[in-house]
């Protein structure tokens, strides 16, 4: 009997099918469907979290893969794939003790790598044109680099760097285009250079070594800091205390070499003699003599020391007031020595 109720080919008066057996005693969970690929590839796209619920749930104790993978419309051998990827992923990531990190993004990587790296290659490029450029420009690089730093667009050490000047020479066109810089001072040099001065006047002839050791014994009694000697050398070159630096050249000659001359008191000569005696001691003596008349004008003898400065400067004098009866001479005369030991 042809009932049209379980006939699935019966329609309705209005024309719709009428549910056949089949349709009322299978529930729509259990009903097998038909999934359509609309991809261009004609593959199915899983994401990341329903691959790894498939995984998971084929890891249940007691499922199989088989039926685990058709239930998920997967194909088995696909699922055994996606389990070995996992247990090698995290078997990797235990030993790095580091993140997996998956080979489609390991390639994105690499090609951003790729781009920036021909990104760099064109930059290095302009940048050796513009090296060259200002090479051959008139202007000086260290002007044009102190212009662009000036406007403080850029960092100053990459300023120095893309033009290939020194970053303190910008910095120091910086500091002193805003801020002039004088003469060093400090506020203690006004309490040192009545001391200084004192010690100029009384050894006039000495340098700034042995005026800064005078100056550090005295501070050092008085419990003082000692002064460094650059800063004296400051003060003194600044007060014009500094005495006339001595090259030991001469201009010329100052005579032909010949001693003699045809009057006196045009040229003198001293020397210095040692003499022992018989106990022991030692008497040293120094002497001025007339290069025409031969005649001793004056001279000085010591025992026990060397001649001192002071000495020698009285026995000039007197030498002086014997020949000229005056402390000044109304003329040059020339006055020969030799460095003596005495």
């Amino acid at each position: 009997m042809n009932c049209p109720h379980f006939d699935r080919a019966a329609w309705h008066n209005h024309g719709r099918p009428e549910p056949v057996l089949r349709d009322i005693l299978m529930p729509d969970e259990d009903r097998p469907c038909v999934e359509v690929i609309t991809s261009v590839a004609g593959r199915r796209y899983r994401p990341a979290h329903e691959k790894l619920r498939i995984v998971e749930e084929s890891l249940v104790p007691g499922k199989s893969v088989s039926a685990v993978a058709r239930r998920n419309g997967v194909a088995p051998d696909l699922l055994f794939r996606w389990r070995c990827l996992m247990a090698e992923g995290g078997a990797m990531a235990v030993e790095k003790n580091e993140p997996v990190v998956g080979a489609s993004e390991v390639r994105k990587l690499e090609e951003r790598v790729r781009q920036l790296e021909r990104m760099l290659g064109r930059k290095t490029m302009e940048a050796e044109i513009l090296r060259e450029a200002l090479d051959k420009a008139g202007a000086k690089k260290t002007d044009m680099a102190a212009a662009v730093a000036a406007e403080r667009r850029f960092p100053m050490k990459a300023v120095a760097e893309a033009i290939g000047v020194s970053r303190s020479q910008l910095h120091a066109r910086s500091v002193s285009a805003s801020k002039p810089r004088g003469r060093y001072r400090k506020a203690e040099d006004d309490e040192l250079l009545p001391v200084l001065r004192h010690l100029v006047d009384q050894r006039p002839a000495y340098g700034c070594r042995r005026i800064t050791a005078l100056l550090n014994r005295e501070r050092r009694a008085l419990k003082l800091e000692p002064v460094n000697r650059k800063r004296v050398l400051r003060i003194l070159n600044l007060h014009g205390l500094t005495p006339e630096q001595s090259t030991g050249r001469r201009e010329g000659r100052v005579h032909d070499g010949r001693v003699a001359v045809m009057a006196s008191n045009l040229r003198w000569c001293s020397d210095a003699r040692e003499i022992t005696c018989w106990n022991g001691e030692k008497v040293r003596i120094a002497f001025i003599i007339d290069a025409f008349d031969r005649a001793v004008i004056a001279h000085v003898a010591v025992t026990g020391a060397g001649i001192s400065g002071p000495k020698v400067r009285d026995m000039m004098l007197a030498a002086v007031e014997k020949r000229f009866d005056t402390d000044r001479a109304p003329h040059p005369v020339e006055h020969l020595s030799d460095n003596s030991s005495c």
